[in-house]
């Protein structure tokens, strides 16, 4: 992983923790979702298994304005570990997100590839400044 996409990683969950007092406020069905999916693929398959989240990851923050991020990841040390940061406006966001026809054709197709997949919530800690990071992610470029 190049050094300005760790730091990307580190500052959004730096930035994400600082939120938690805002977003407690927020009724549950209206406070952003932000998960880890901590996910073992069969070693075999990890090609097809990346190829499919690349996939399913940019057609989900293209096509989807409730997904702010779906970010996969591999482990440079486990390559068949991946991680995948996942950002949603809201509850309702979320659930949209897991009836489209993107998101239905990666499960089904990388059901037998999982061996293993555990989604991790995270509490954000400081959701007003996440525009910051993605402005100067954008910058970079």
């Amino acid at each position: 992983m190049s050094n300005w996409l760790l730091r990307f990683v580190f500052v959004l969950f730096t930035i994400l923790a600082g939120s938690a007092a805002i977003a407690k406020d927020l009724p549950k069905e209206e406070q952003m979702i932000v998960r880890i999916a901590e996910i073992q693929v069969d070693r075999s398959q990890l090609e097809e298994y990346l190829k499919q989240a690349r996939t399913v990851g940019a057609e989900s923050v293209s096509k989807e304005p409730g997904v702010i991020a779906i970010f996969p990841m591999v482990e440079k040390r486990n390559p068949e570990q991946i991680r995948i940061v996942e950002i949603y406006k809201n509850e309702e966001a979320y659930k949209a997100h897991l009836q489209t026809p993107h998101f239905l054709k990666y499960k089904t197709s990388t059901l037998s590839m999982v061996k293993k997949l555990d989604l991790v919530d995270m509490t954000p800690l400081d959701e007003q400044a996440m525009p910051l990071i993605f402005k100067k992610l954008s910058a970079h470029e």
